[in-house]
């Protein structure tokens, strides 16, 4: 006989004999309570299913005696034959096969020293196909069995036709079975959770707030999962650019006319009280009969509170002060002319009040466009130009934006 058949014939009875053997002691080992047999019989062996798993094995560098590293070798094979009976009746529906396969590796996972079945959230789930809706609803068991996913086909089995209820409206149907409203809600939102982040799984408590009446479940959703963000409308800054109008009164009338200005205002909302920095210019406004040109520029600094609020709209009060300079210059001459140089000019504190109003009709991520819309009266001492001083209305038209940022939600027990 040649070398090589006689090489091979020994191989093969070792081989046989090991299996022998291995399959004896995975019988000796077994928990009494648990039936290896009834789940062999149930399992129909897949010739395309893989032919081991990668478990959670014990380290290497631990020292395993002789007789104990037997008994880790039994347990993961049986570990093993009970993840593969379950997937495979996972993926023929045969529910009730499922059911006794879950209970008996359940009592396998409670005896083993070395190897478990479930890994993950699998057990979760596997509660769900197989209708343990009273476990499902005890924060306990949850808490326990909620855990990230296992890369496995089992696994991915699970997860495949879990997600297919979710989407397609059947988990509504398959927990019309349980009887309690908080208790449909809880397990509806624990399952959804597995699939959606934390500000999706938050939409759902706030969806089914209603229907969660049981306190315990309640906080644990929320203590698990609940973030929710929302522009913080509370604290913000403002940017503010437009022209205005306006209307001198009293003597001030006789030697200014109606005038335009420009407004240029940066704010710091805190707390919605309002702090503005405020830069009105007003030209172009005449002096009549002669060709001299009056200006204002004014350097306010306002200080208001924010009176009413929502998506669209913002209303604010304010008071101001600050300080102003007028003079004259000669009409079509610059103001470095010199011809400017006689001509008199003042710095004077200023005083007033106004109300403005902010509508937005855009808004892209954490900038909010809009219009403001300003109105009020100020002070404008010029004794020394105009020989004249009093109050003047005003009225403006501005683009402003609203730059916010997000602050977390808290949930409202």
């Amino acid at each position: 006989m040649p070398k090589y058949l006689f090489h091979s014939a020994v191989f093969c009875f070792l081989f046989l004999s090991h299996v022998v053997y291995a399959v004896e002691r995975v019988a000796e080992n077994a928990s009494d309570s648990v039936s290896l047999n009834s789940v062999m019989h149930l399992f129909v062996q897949n010739p395309n299913t893989r032919d081991s798993l990668v478990l959670v094995e014990t380290s290497p560098n631990m020292y395993v005696p002789g007789d104990m590293n037997t008994v880790a070798a039994s347990e993961k094979n049986e570990a093993l034959i009970y993840r593969l009976a379950m997937e495979k009746a996972l993926e023929e529906d045969r529910i009730d096969d499922l059911k006794q396969i879950l209970q008996e590796a359940e009592s396998f996972d409670r005896n083993a020293k070395f190897y478990r079945v479930f890994f993950g959230n699998e057990k979760l789930i596997l509660k769900y196909f197989v209708g343990d809706f009273d476990c499902l609803s005890n924060v306990d068991s949850v808490t326990r069995m909620l855990n990230r996913s296992y890369p496995d086909e089992l696994q991915d089995e699970l997860n495949r036709k879990l997600w297919k209820h979710i989407e397609s409206g059947k988990i509504e149907e398959y927990l019309k079975g349980v009887g309690d409203e908080s208790n449909r809600a809880f397990i509806y939102i624990v399952m959804n959770s597995l699939f959606k982040n934390k500000t999706m799984t938050s939409k759902l408590i706030e969806r089914y707030r209603p229907q969660l009446t049981d306190k315990k479940q309640l906080y644990f959703l929320v203590t698990r999962f609940w973030e929710k963000e929302e522009f913080d409308t509370k604290n913000y800054s403002v940017f503010s650019l437009g022209a205005a109008v306006i209307k001198s009164l009293g003597g001030l009338a006789d030697k200014i006319n109606w005038s335009p200005g420009m407004y240029l205002g940066i704010d710091f909302i805190r707390n919605d009280f309002l702090y503005e920095w405020f830069m009105d210019i007003n030209g172009v406004q005449n002096k009549d009969p002669d060709s001299l040109q009056f200006v204002d520029m004014r350097w306010d600094f306002n200080f208001g509170y924010t009176f009413l609020k929502n998506d669209n709209m913002f209303l604010y009060g304010y008071a101001a002060a600050g300080f102003g300079m007028n003079s004259f210059y000669v009409r079509g001459k610059n103001s470095n002319d010199k011809s400017n140089d006689d001509l008199p000019f003042q710095f004077y504190p200023s005083f007033g009040a106004g109300v403005m109003m902010d509508l937005f009709f855009t808004d892209r991520g954490r900038f909010h466009n809009g219009l403001r819309f300003r109105t009020g009266f100020r002070s404008l001492f010029s004794g020394d130009v105009l020989k004249k001083s009093g109050i003047r209305l005003f009225a403006s038209i501005e683009w402003t934006m609203h730059e916010y940022t997000k602050r977390p939600v808290q949930f409202d027990f």
